[in-house]
């Protein structure tokens, strides 16, 4: 049990905290912010002094310690979902109406039934890994986006299936999977929702209790058809109610267009890489102007800079500095955001998880999973420095990170690292710490 969660926690690091607004309305959207603003206040607390206390409970949700649910930083997340129970729950369905319903046929995909039972720990089965996971995340799940603990959970024990079954390679599973995935929402029956995730290699299906956000009956589906009509599915993305979200589809459309040509190509996984690459660079490029203005609704939802707490920082590590600025790209003398990193920021999230998993490499705790920044909040702030330049401010553990981003051309200028105490730095990024 143990080993399954961390090995989620890792994965879910580098995708939490990066899906755009959601909501059914704009009126809803708003109340969906507010309240994410308000999660991120009541948190405050142990983004800061009451931080060994955090990491104390993620000790003992990561070892699926019952003591856990006893404890008081839980008892904490959990007044506050409490307390605005109605809220989540009229959240939760107004995002769902954005999503279409599932097709009614699946064709190329074989069901496979329990498929995860031969892999399933028996001691702890996956039911009560759910149940856990779910407990953990209920308190920041406001929509689909925000399920990645319980989805990124049947995944690995779908890759176990698709390893043992089909003797497929993890290389050859991101292969297949990496143009992106579609979702779908049905309503069942009061508060159960079916959710639909469908890519061209596999298919889920769970069912979402959005009054207790507990996930039931997962299904699995594998394809093994022949190739889908061009096409196939290009329309069913979600319904947009911001300039994100618009974005977000327009890229997804892109991306999934490009299993048209994956099918009709055999590609071992080194040229596939480089072909997605290539082609989301290029596409960027071509509408590259059309981010700014999403660029700049997004970052100016943050709150204002945190200068107080900001010096309360008082080291400059220069040599961590530029080993953060090595994940960048570097052109003649300034720093950009990475190919990799560019087609898929709107609010900067991707690059201060990226920037921030990295820091998780000179942590020892384990909060470094990702799982404490998540559930008690970011702690990023924003201020426009001038046209299309934003200043972006984010503390982790015992880092404080800041940063200049031009929405326009992407360079990044002045980073800077700071410590409260001095911090030897004895490997490059990228060398994990050694684990217990």
């Amino acid at each position: 049990m143990v080993q399954q969660i961390n090995a989620f926690l890792i994965v879910f690091l580098l995708t939490v905290g990066t899906s755009s607004a959601q909501g059914q309305s704009l009126a809803l959207l708003e109340q969906e912010q507010q309240l994410r603003k308000e999660m991120d206040e009541w948190m405050k607390p142990y983004r800061m002094e009451r931080a060994p206390d955090l990491e104390e409970w993620i000790r003992l949700m990561v070892k699926t310690n019952d003591d856990a649910w006893k404890h008081p930083v839980y008892q904490h997340i959990d007044s506050f979902y409490r307390q605005h129970r109605q809220q989540y729950h009229r959240l939760r369905k107004a995002e769902l109406l954005r999503y279409k319903p599932a097709p009614v046929l699946l064709p190329g995909y074989k069901r496979v039934p329990d498929f995860y039972v031969p892999y399933d720990n028996k001691d702890v089965p996956l039911e009560t890994v759910l149940q856990w996971i779910q407990g953990i995340g209920n308190f920041r799940t406001l929509g689909v986006d925000d399920m990645e603990f319980g989805t990124e959970v049947l995944y690995g024990y779908a890759l176990q299936y698709l390893k043992a079954e089909k003797y497929l390679t993890l290389q050859q599973v991101h292969n297949q999977r990496m143009y992106g995935d579609l979702y779908f929402a049905d309503f069942l029956r009061d508060d159960q929702w079916q959710i639909t995730i469908i890519n061209r290699l596999y298919v889920f299906r769970f069912n979402w209790n959005i009054a207790d956000n507990q996930v039931s009956l997962p299904q699995f589906w594998v394809y093994s058809g022949k190739r889908q009509p061009p096409g196939w599915l290009h329309d069913q993305f979600p319904k947009s109610h911001t300039a994100a979200q618009q974005l977000n589809n327009t890229i997804g459309t892109f991306r999934w267009s490009l299993y048209d040509e994956a099918d009709s190509e055999v590609l071992d996984f080194n040229r596939m890489v480089t072909v997605v690459s290539d082609k989301l660079t290029t596409y960027y490029q071509a509408h590259r102007q059309e981010y700014i203005g999403p660029r700049n609704e997004e970052l100016a939802k943050y709150p204002p800079l945190d200068t107080a707490y900001a010096n309360t920082f008082k080291h400059v590590n220069v040599e961590l500095q530029q080993n953060l600025l090595s994940l960048l790209k570097k052109e003649v003398g300034i720093y950009r955001l990475t190919d990799f990193m560019a087609p898929n920021e709107t609010d900067g999230s991707y690059t201060i998880n990226y920037l921030r998993f990295m820091l998780t490499q000179y942590t020892k705790s384990d909060a470094e999973y990702g799982l404490s920044t998540w559930v008690a909040g970011n702690g990023v702030h924003s201020m426009k420095v001038r046209e299309e330049v934003w200043e972006i401010q984010f503390f982790y553990h015992n880092f404080a990170v800041s940063f200049r981003w031009n929405i326009a051309t992407d360079e990044v200028s002045e980073l800077m690292v700071k410590t409260r105490e001095n911090v030897t730095i004895d490997r490059p990024v990228g060398v994990p710490t050694e684990t217990n």
